[in-house]
């Protein structure tokens, strides 16, 4: 990789401070005993909810960042810009289920419930479908990145037998395994 990607360590430390801060204040009696409405929605519930919401969305934009990285670093993996966005929708969307429920649970009937469930199953669905459908639109480029890897990693270790294809040592003159010439 051509391109300098040190700026994931700031998206990540964004994202581990919100979740740890998140955890801690949502589990402190003062953000757990001070109600907001009803007292069924507490300043705990609204902490993990900013939180926890403010994790998936820099890891959303993380995700953008490094497309459009991938893209302009071009290279055998730059099929990747185009996985990567679906990808991590599909996990913030089935992510931010449990996070709205955090504000919106309190203040809902289980009708409306049932409702909100069928919202995010529908959205799931879809990102899903969209990680499919990236797959299918990149998988010659997916195929060809593997196998290339795949290749560069067997040269590293040394060669393959020519007659029964078992892998040999650089220095190997013969196959250990069906005794063949490795040489020339």
């Amino acid at each position: 990789m051509n391109q300098n990607w040190t700026w994931i360590g700031r998206y990540v430390a964004v994202i581990v401070i919100a979740l740890v801060l998140a955890a801690a204040f949502g589990s402190m009696d003062l953000f757990k005993t001070t109600a907001v409405i009803g007292k069924k929605l507490t300043a705990a519930h609204i902490v993990k909810f900013l939180g926890y919401g403010t994790a998936l969305a820099v890891l959303w934009l993380l995700s953008q960042r490094a497309a459009v990285t991938l893209q302009k670093q071009g290279g055998r993996w730059s099929f990747g810009q185009y996985l990567l966005v679906p990808l991590v929708t599909l996990i913030v969307a089935a992510s931010a289920h449990s996070v709205l429920l955090l504000v919106l649970g309190p203040l809902m009937d289980p009708g409306l419930r049932n409702v909100y469930n069928w919202l995010f199953i529908v959205g799931i669905i879809a990102a899903a479908g969209w990680v499919v459908m990236a797959i299918f639109n990149q998988s010659a480029s997916l195929t060809e990145a593997v196998a290339s890897a795949a290749k560069q990693a067997t040269s590293a270790k040394g060669t393959s037998c020519p007659k029964c294809g078992a892998p040999a040592g650089k220095a190997a003159k013969f196959c250990s395994n069906c005794g063949a010439a490795l040489t020339g």
